[in-house]
């Protein structure tokens, strides 16, 4: 049976749960106000897919919304995304292994892939590997601009690595990334955009120093949802790899990203109302850690209202009405927010597409338990 046709068409709580749901109109809506916004900058968008595990249709609707490429945490990410079409492909992450770099040069027969590098060993394996797979891969030096992960220091180092990339006949030497992670979730609002700035200008002045020694630049790649804004405003930065844009959670709400809407919900189903002593308003709910991702807190419930989360356990959620005669009865549907999106999507394997309350499509997730 195919379970897509069966839903299709369906009240959206009539669904089995729990369910991972994304608001169509919602993040059509995300969609167009970052494409109106980088529009009047002169600098390209290509999204992260790691947010919702390279589903193709999420993928692909980005791209018709004018994004140029994806970009991608993880090579498996990139073959989803190339078996689907999408030939544009970013792998913001460094390819190291003989097993992850034969698969690397198999995509690069098919499609137009690039990785990060930061790590003189690392090129020269990717120039061997590519000269004997007779394919040109691209690549982009990362650039430690404070957040101290991945990355080489800018400047000097930066070009010792790029005339290095410069004298592989494999390798063709394509620019420079640099990630300002250590502005997101770790800084408050009102810090955010001068630590980005002077990151992002790091990144572009780090650009400047290369070209000054004659290295040509063509692609300076930067920055997620927090910081697209800021890194848009810097010259030099030419694509931004915001992604979470497009489903959100309210955990970036929550830290100060508020022209995006969260798109996702989980839903759920009431399974047992205790009768216990001091149970009072309390519901259980079929939907726990294994459905909604607390690394960043407990998720709320968006409705119905009157309700709160007590406590998620694994496969159980406890739910506390605040009028205890307002308890939901067995069997009602409770939709709960998603704090957390990218721990929460890569515990379910489909999105259910929701406008006005009916299911329109249902996406699979192609990765789910897959991080290679």
């Amino acid at each position: 049976m195919n379970t897509t046709e069966t839903v299709i068409g369906m009240d959206v709580h009539e669904l089995d749960t729990p369910a991972l749901l994304v608001n169509l109109p919602i993040m059509e809506s995300n969609l167009k106000r970052m494409t109106e916004y980088l529009n009047g900058t002169g600098v390209n968008l290509r999204p992260h897919v790691k947010l919702h595990k390279a589903t193709p249709q999420l993928a692909q609707r980005q791209l018709e919304a004018g994004a140029i490429g994806m970009t991608c945490a993880k090579l498996s990410e990139a073959e989803t995304l190339a078996a689907a079409g999408i030939h544009d492909i970013l792998i913001a992450n460094q390819i190291v292994g003989s097993r992850k770099i034969d698969r690397l040069m198999e995509l690069a027969r098919h499609c137009d892939v690039k990785v990060a590098v930061d790590n003189p060993i690392n090129i020269l394996e990717l120039a061997q590997a590519a000269q004997a797979a007779g394919v040109r891969l691209g690549v982009l030096i990362e650039v430690n601009i404070g957040h101290n992960r991945c990355g080489v220091a800018p400047y000097g180092p930066t070009l010792e690595l790029a005339q290095l990339i410069l004298n592989q006949p494999g390798l063709s030497f394509l620019g420079l990334m640099g990630y300002d992670g250590h502005c997101t979730l770790k800084v408050t609002e009102s810090e955010r955009e001068a630590l980005s700035l002077k990151a992002n200008t790091l990144l572009a002045d780090t650009r400047r120093y290369l070209e000054d020694a004659g290295v040509p630049i063509s692609i300076v790649s930067a920055a997620g949802t927090f910081t697209y804004r800021f890194a848009a405003s810097v010259d030099g930065i030419t694509e931004v790899q915001a992604g979470s844009y497009l489903l959100m959670d309210t955990a970036f709400r929550d830290h100060g990203i508020h022209e995006f809407e969260p798109a996702l919900s989980v839903l759920s189903t009431v399974t047992s109302r205790p009768v216990y002593p001091g149970a009072g308003g309390l519901a259980i709910i079929d939907a726990g850690q294994k459905s909604v991702s607390t690394a960043l807190g407990d998720p709320g419930v968006k409705q119905p209202e009157g309700l709160q989360v007590r406590s998620l356990s694994d496969e159980h959620g406890r739910i506390l009405a605040v009028d205890a005669e307002a308890r939901p009865p067995l069997g009602a549907k409770i939709e709960l927010e998603v704090r957390d999106a990218n721990g929460t999507i890569k515990q379910f394997d489909r999105f259910y597409v929701i406008r006005d309350g009916i299911v329109e499509d249902v996406w699979p997730i192609p990765l789910c338990g897959n991080s290679t």
